[in-house]
């Protein structure tokens, strides 16, 4: 399935206002981290260029967008599963 919506955490931004753009960044990080190994903790954010302070400052934020995002997507892919066995 190719055609996924915005990331929940991308939406939290605009072209205006980048205040939330860290945090942005550290969830899609999560959500990379969490696909390929099964969970993201915040040791694993150091390997991909966050400092220590900064991932103090924004897990909690990250983490939950993250969870969003991810939930989300594993919704979308179940709706369409349940429409092809309906369907298929």
């Amino acid at each position: 399935m190719n055609a996924v919506s915005p990331c929940v955490a991308d939406q939290i931004t605009t072209a205006t206002d980048k205040k939330f753009e860290p945090v942005a960044r550290m969830a899609d990080a999560i959500i990379d981290i969490t696909l390929q190994q099964g969970e993201c903790l915040p040791l694993d954010l150091h390997a991909k260029g966050f400092p220590s302070n900064e991932v103090a400052a924004l897990w909690h934020f990250a983490h939950s967008l993250a969870s969003i995002e991810l939930k989300h997507r594993e919704d979308i892919v179940t709706f369409f599963q349940q429409k092809e066995v309906r369907y298929g």
